[in-house]
């Protein structure tokens, strides 16, 4: 048998949302907790590779974010996503694993905000390029929101991204001041996101890039004291703004019942899981299967 190999216009035609979540979720809770990424810096990039099984497969990811890139009009993210029969060896799909990674991260982003209590209102996204983009979409398409707010350090692209979604460009700080809930999408070595602006109930997910990057500034990880996480051990070993948090809990202790002690701002901070990879994986193949031929 031939893999399905997919291109990112594939992959975006593909994936069903909803469906998608359904997936991450059982992944997260049925699927077997995987190995440690190893993870390499050289450069100013970073370079990953990410192993995972269960629900019958295995599925290995290996995938570079290159900060440099976007000057160069190429991918901020750049690499594979294989699925593998496990019993075989076989290669089942190669999917392009910037678009892959991009959809489960918004997936994975769905799934914490609606344990955070989630309830539309004002949206505010830092950040206007891929991840943002994906994000807008996944909560337009489930999830919902009242208004759009978007802020980039390049206005420009967030004026484009906030005319394709019926959104506004505005401050960073109109962002922090006004948003029900903040999306942080950058690949900023210096926060983004300021506690002492942030206003009373606000929820954040930082899902921008590891070290360097940082994200949230120490107040806001005080005013949430406990951190919803993909991976404990990834957040840990590959961020340093869990610090001032005074507990870590992962989506899936979250999904099993497990409670976040929160503050009066509630934070959910990814880094990347490799079951999370695993469940587009298998997304996209149990979807491909059921349309076109997408064949080598």
């Amino acid at each position: 048998m031939l893999a399905y190999r997919l291109s990112a216009s594939d992959i975006n035609a593909l994936v069903d949302p909803k469906k998608l979540v359904t997936v991450v979720e059982k992944a997260l809770i049925e699927a077997p907790r995987p190995p440690r990424r190893v993870a390499i810096e050289y450069e100013g990039s970073w370079l990953g590779v990410m192993p995972a099984s269960g629900l019958g497969f295995y599925s290995v990811k290996i995938v570079g974010v290159y900060p440099e890139n976007p000057r160069r009009s190429l991918p901020l993210v750049r690499g594979i996503l294989m699925l593998i029969d496990p019993k075989s060896g076989e290669i089942l799909l190669e999917a392009d694993a910037g678009p892959a990674t991009a959809w489960r991260t918004a997936a994975a982003t769905i799934i914490a905000f609606r344990i955070m209590g989630y309830g539309g209102g004002v949206l505010g996204v830092i950040g206007a390029g891929v991840q943002a983009d994906y994000h807008i979409r996944f909560v337009r398409d489930t999830l919902g929101y009242d208004k759009l707010l978007i802020y980039d350090i390049v206005s420009s692209k967030a004026e484009v991204l906030a005319s394709k979604y019926g959104g506004i460009a505005v401050s960073l700080e109109e962002i922090l001041r006004r948003s029900d809930a903040i999306i942080a999408a950058t690949t900023s070595r210096e926060p983004v996101v300021h506690g002492d602006i942030l206003r009373w109930g606000a929820i954040v997910a930082s899902i921008g890039a590891p070290k360097p990057v940082r994200e949230l500034d120490d107040r806001v990880v005080e005013r949430s004291r406990c951190l919803l996480v993909d991976s404990r051990e990834g957040v840990m070993s590959e961020s340093d703004e869990w610090v001032k948090a005074s507990k870590l809990v992962e989506l899936s202790e979250a999904l099993r019942g497990v409670k976040c002690d929160w503050g009066d701002v509630r934070v959910y901070k990814s880094v990347g899981y490799s079951l999370l990879d695993l469940a587009i994986a298998i997304h996209l193949y149990e979807m491909v299967k059921s349309s076109l031929p997408y064949v080598i």
